[in-house]
């Protein structure tokens, strides 16, 4: 019977992209001032329709044991672009990294629309 090296084996959970990609998608939803989810650019993945809904939002990038994702959302029309992303950021950082066990190194987001379709505090 052949003996199984350590190197081989890692015994590691494998987490698939499309279940960090509904994590992050469910930390950013959230945020304050986060309207709704963008659809990002056509690349090989999503001109074939590889994936599922969340990965249509969201790019996963995994490398050994650290994940870097790109996020596509809209805002409110009153929201702080800058104060938003950074809380997004943080918010999706501390989710994956929690519930993944995993190093999240990267997380850029991208304003994709301003929803003008929300009532102003003077149309209320």
């Amino acid at each position: 019977m052949a003996e199984i090296k350590n190197d081989e084996f890692s015994g590691g959970l494998v987490i698939s992209e499309e279940v960090i990609a509904s994590i992050a998608m469910n930390a950013a939803e959230d945020v304050e001032g986060v309207s709704g989810f963008a659809l990002r650019p056509a690349d090989v993945q999503t001109v074939f329709k590889i994936g599922g809904e969340p990965l249509k939002h969201v790019k996963v990038t995994t490398a050994d044991n650290e994940i870097k994702l790109h996020l596509y959302i809209n805002i409110a029309n009153n929201a702080k672009i800058p104060v938003v992303c950074a809380t997004v950021q943080q918010a999706v950082k501390n989710a994956v990294q929690s519930m993944t066990g995993r190093i999240v190194t990267k997380v850029n987001v991208s304003i994709a629309g301003i929803d003008f379709n929300e009532p102003t505090e003077f149309q209320k």
